[in-house]
């Protein structure tokens, strides 16, 4: 009866123990596999063991080139010309139709000058200028006189653009200085203009300078009257260090680029000059040559690898 005891105490202590030893192995593995376990052995990476793949530019000398943005308007100093018969009479017929190109000497209506009783030959109206028919002023059988507009021409313009520069930009201006426009009508194309007259006099009233700019080649498609938009060339200065903008970050208040050394992103301070859009000029903190990440997520110490 004693033994029948003893192999049951056993039997339970065993039990026990078995429980135990799963509940330890248990919360072993749970330690293993939790997410805390996870997130510290994730920590234990280091920054060395991760590369990031950036867009980089080259530090380079060239010419940098500021352009300030001004709007005017397409003109022309000519005036429209009215074409006038010759002699009196009956306007008998017009040669020519509104849109119609003429040149100087070409006949462009007949007059009948007899009076009643008498008979003459027909008296040609001839265009003094060459250009564009505008309009047609008289219609045929009217009564005419030597003050009497028969058609209404617009000769060959040369055309330019008027506008107004702030008073802050003068220092900027010379005759000969470069620029270029674009208008609504044809806005992915740039048309090559330049300053050909500046004026003497500035405006009090609104602090600014009537300037003209002259198209220097291709102006096909622009016409009198359009509003455009002027890039003028407000500096330039050659022999600069320059950099693309994108590459410029700011860093406890610095303007810091990074500098790739030894696939290593180097957080550099830096000193700018001018910029525009697209540029930035360095005044110190960089060589030429060094290469400056563009894109790309990255502090001091990042590995990276151009692409």
């Amino acid at each position: 009866m004693e033994k029948k005891k003893s192999s049951g105490f056993d039997k339970t202590v065993t039990l026990i123990l078995v429980l135990i030893c799963l509940v330890l192995l248990g919360a072993t593995l749970y330690k293993m596999f939790s997410p805390e376990e996870e997130i510290q052995r994730v920590n234990q990476v280091t920054t060395d063991d991760v590369v990031i793949n950036v867009s980089a530019s080259t530090a380079e000398r060239t010419e940098f080139i500021q352009t300030t943005r001004f709007q005017g308007e397409v003109t022309t100093d000519d005036n429209n010309i009215s074409v006038l018969p010759e002699t009196a009479g009956t306007l008998k017929s017009v040669q020519v139709k509104r849109g119609d190109l003429v040149n100087a000497g070409d006949v462009v209506a007949y007059v009948d000058p007899s009076r009643p009783g008498s008979q003459y030959e027909l008296s040609p109206v001839t265009a003094k200028v060459s250009g564009t028919v505008l309009s047609v002023d008289t219609t045929v059988g009217s009564s005419v006189s030597a003050s009497t507009p028969i058609i209404t021409v617009m000769p060959e313009k040369t055309l330019y653009v008027s506008t107004l520069i702030p008073e802050r930009y003068i220092s900027t201006l010379s005759i000969g200085l470069e620029g270029s426009v674009t208008s609504v009508a044809y806005p992915d194309k740039s048309y090559p203009v330049e300053v050909s007259y500046i004026s003497p006099i500035l405006n009090s009233t609104n602090r600014t300078l009537p300037v003209e700019l002259s198209f220097t080649s291709d102006e096909d498609g622009i016409l009198e009257g359009m509003y455009v938009s002027i890039d003028l060339v407000t500096e330039k200065i050659s022999d600069a260090l320059v950099i693309p903008s994108s590459a410029l970050s700011s860093y406890a208040g610095d303007t810091v680029v990074y500098v790739v050394r030894d696939n290593t992103a180097v957080r550099t301070i830096v000193e700018t000059g001018s910029s525009n859009s697209n540029e930035a000029v360095i005044i110190s903190g960089l060589t030429e040559g060094d290469v400056v990440v563009t894109a790309g997520n990255v502090t001091d110490g990042t590995k990276v690898s151009i692409v």
